[in-house]
């Protein structure tokens, strides 16, 4: 396969984290922007979320339903920390409550 070369304009204090990053796993900054590049092929999109600074905090951003099949170990704990929250601040019902009500609404 031919290889060609590319490339990209950094801030260097930028740069020199994200390689300490990539050395701490074991990688180099060539093999990650392969990886990205392989995974917008596959997914055909950027694979992650792009986030701005002024956005609202994460657990506003999160979603209302959850799916951990697709989930990354973080989004994962995300979810929970949101469900710990909610909890805390009153906003759940007893697991029975909630079974009732589903029994009651499917007729199950």
């Amino acid at each position: 396969m031919a290889s060609t070369t590319i490339q990209v304009r950094m801030d260097s204090a930028l740069k020199q984290q994200v390689e300490a990053k990539l050395k701490s796993m074991g990688l180099n900054m060539s093999t990650a922007v392969n990886m990205l590049a392989h995974q917008i092929v596959k997914q055909n999109r950027i694979p992650f979320e792009i986030i701005a600074d002024n956005n609202p905090p994460i657990l506003d951003r999160l979603p209302k339903t959850v799916n951990a099949d697709h989930m990354t170990d973080e989004e994962l704990r995300l979810h929970l920390l949101e469900g710990f929250h909610e909890a805390a601040n009153g906003k759940s019902r007893p697991a029975d409550q909630v079974f009732a009500e589903m029994r009651a609404k499917y007729n199950i």
